[in-house]
This record gives structure tokens, C-alpha cells and sequence, in this order.
């Protein structure tokens, strides 16, 4: 009946404004209008099968966001003409048939740049003390360790008197952390530190392979 297919593209320029349904908006458009064989969801208004992985806050970047659309089953994929039929603000990587489902996401990778008067030695350092920050749902206010949900973190010096955070951090059903968590984590303990620019990098299983 269908093939799932998964696409993975970067988001910038004019799109890193794109709220997450001016997002779908965008995409679904762009598989009507590349001409490929896809698989629609049936009803009163027939349209493209289109999931995907994880919203992204308005403002970031990112070259490694996924969606997943179906090909008719024994259809063959012209992938110039899906390239073709997306804006260059969000620009195709690649496409390919997904090994992992989406639900395996616990982590994602960032490439933050902030800007603070301290090193990036110092910055490093402080992320392993006890950070804490007030931690938001639509329902509650929590005070947690930014620790419990940071995997992986290093900081380079940047340009312009920045640093850069490499940074991996939760991003499954069972906890996630916004990058913006970092600056209020080191503000909280009086090192200032604004953040400048977010870049996704990729997502990650618990084992740290990568989502494919």
C-alpha cells in the first residue's frame, strides 16, 4: 500500500521564524507541488501522510530535522524532485527508508553560541556544579539539575568574545531540556551568559546511536 520514506533537511534563514504548523504548512505544499507518488491520507480532504520528529523552538537552526512522508507502494522516488519543490531555507540532506521510529528519540545534539564576559574554561567548569533551574510545563513549575538532563556538554571560544556550547541533551518522553535552560542555568549562578544563536544538530537513541 506504502513505503515510508524519511527526510532529513536543515532550517534557516527566513525559516528558523516558522512556527511548527507554518512548518507542516510548507511541507505539505511542497510534496503536492514536487509531483511525487506520495500515499494521502484519506477523508474529505485528501492530503500527504507527513510526521514529523520534533518541534523546534522559533529562532533556532537546524541541519539535522526529520519528517517522515509514504510513497506508493511499488512507486519509484525521483529525489531531485523533492529537492527541487523545497524552498532553500529548508534545504534536503538527504532521504532514505527510516530504520528507527521517532518514539526512540532521548537525546539531541546543539551547537549553542553565547555571549559572557567568562572563558570558555570557566564556562565548561561550571556546568559541573549543581545548576539549577526552574523547569516549566503547561501544568507546573519545578526547580531541577540541569545535570539530570544534559548527556554530553563542552565549550570552545567562539568568535567575537563568544563561546560554544557542544551540547547533547534530553529530548525523549521521559524528560526534555531546551537549550535556553543553559543560560538561565549559569545566570542562576551569577555567571552571565545570553544565548545568541541555537543550531540543532541531530537526535540520538538512549544507546547514543544516532536516529536513522
Amino acid at each position: 500500500m506504502f513505503k515510508d520514506m524519511r527526510v532529513r533537511f536543515c532550517k534557516e534563514g527566513s525559516a528558523v521564524y516558522f512556527s511548527h504548523l507554518d512548518l507542516n504548512r510548507v511541507v505539505l505544499r511542497a510534496l503536492r507541488r514536487s509531483g511525487i507518488p506520495y500515499w494521502s491520507k484519506g477523508g474529505f480532504s485528501p492530503h500527504p501522510y507527513c510526521v514529523f520528529a520534533q518541534s523546534l523552538s522559533l529562532g533556532f537552526e537546524s541541519e539535522g530535522e526529520l519528517f517522515d512522508f509514504r510513497l506508493l507502494e511499488g512507486a519509484e522516488l525521483d529525489p531531485q524532485m523533492l529537492i527541487d519543490a523545497f524552498p532553500d531555507s529548508l534545504k534536503i540532506l538527504e532521504i532514505y527508508e527510516p530504520q528507527d521510529h521517532f518514539k526512540e528519540i532521548a537525546f539531541a545534539s546543539y551547537k549553542i553560541e553565547i555571549e559572557t564576559d567568562r572563558s570558555a574554561a570557566e564556562i565548561e567548569q561550571a556546568f559541573q556544579t549543581p545548576l539549577t533551574v526552574l523547569k516549566k510545563t503547561k501544568r507546573t513549575e519545578k526547580e531541577v539539575l540541569l545535570s539530570d538532563f544534559i548527556r554530553s556538554i563542552r565549550a570552545a571560544e567562539g568568535e567575537c568574545g563568544k563561546v560554544v556550547l557542544w551540547a547533547t541533551l534530553a529530548a525523549g518522553n521521559e524528560g526534555s531540556l531546551s537549550p535556553n535552560y543553559l543560560a538561565e542555568g549559569l545566570n542562576n549562578a551569577e555567571i552571565p551568559a545570553k544565548i545568541k544563536r541555537v543550531r540543532r544538530l541531530a537526535f540520538y537513541k538512549k544507546d547514543g546511536s544516532e536516529i536513522r
